[in-house]
């Protein structure tokens, strides 16, 4: 607990990118981790592919991961925006739907203990209108009991929001349109919930009963309301301000 605080107050003071990160690994490397990332979601983002504000990783770990396309069963990647609280990487790969991914996302874990990553722990970052980034931390790693993990979520949370602000990103983050009264329709949200479940318009009409002219006029709105380019992008704005989850 000592550690926390102590790394805390460090969030707390104007310290400089350096000695935050000195005091980050030394926090994590107590309960060890070795390895970290922390990424902030963009506008286009349904996973987390956004802008990456710092990260430590094993020498050719991208490349392994690139070359075997993990990044398409990636469980840790594909839970964060469906999970308010921080997560342990093995306690997620059954929520895979399919057979096959699931033992793609097990290979995916045995690549990453070679390399140093036996253990991690995911720390989704949630603002006012949904998910905004994430922090992750792996290594030989050990077990959080319920208060250690909500005691170590803080400081998580503490590093996420510093480094934000140390790359200049804070203000950007902040100013974010707040959507949580935005005049979205029972009906609409009804058709963006099956939009983002990858349905077309002629299957979201016929699992709502009304025609496709009239599921387009739906997504016509939102797509205004969202001020989203096109739909991909309304789907990619619901999951951020926290109109779907």
């Amino acid at each position: 607990m000592h550690n926390v605080l102590q790394f805390l107050s460090v969030c707390d003071e104007g310290a400089s990118r350096e000695r935050f990160l000195a005091a980050f690994s030394e926090l994590i490397r107590h309960y060890g981790f070795e390895y970290y990332r922390m990424s902030r979601r963009s506008d286009a983002d349904v996973i987390l592919n956004g802008t990456v504000l710092v990260e430590k990783l094993p020498s050719g770990w991208h490349e392994i991961y690139a070359a075997k396309k993990y990044d398409a069963v990636d469980p840790v990647k594909r839970t964060l925006g469906l999970l308010q609280r921080p997560f342990r990487w093995r306690d997620v790969i059954g929520l895979l739907p399919q057979a096959s991914h699931r033992k793609r996302a097990a290979k995916l874990f045995q690549d990453a203990a070679r390399m140093g990553m036996r253990d991690g722990y995911a720390f989704p970052i949630h603002g006012r209108n949904g998910l905004i980034g994430g922090v992750f931390v792996s290594g030989q790693g050990c077990y959080f009991t319920p208060p250690e993990l909500q005691l170590f979520e803080a400081a998580m949370r503490a590093a996420f929001w510093k480094m934000l602000d140390l790359s200049g990103q804070l203000k950007d983050v902040l100013t974010v349109p707040d959507l949580s009264v935005a005049q979205i329709t029972k009906r609409e949200l009804e058709v963006l919930t099956l939009l983002a479940q990858g349905l077309t318009s002629p299957e979201i009409g016929k699992s709502l009963s009304i025609s496709n002219h009239t599921v387009d006029w739906y997504i016509n709105g939102i797509q205004r309301k969202l001020n989203a380019r096109n739909r991909q992008h309304v789907v990619a704005l619901a999951f951020r301000y926290g109109v779907i989850a």
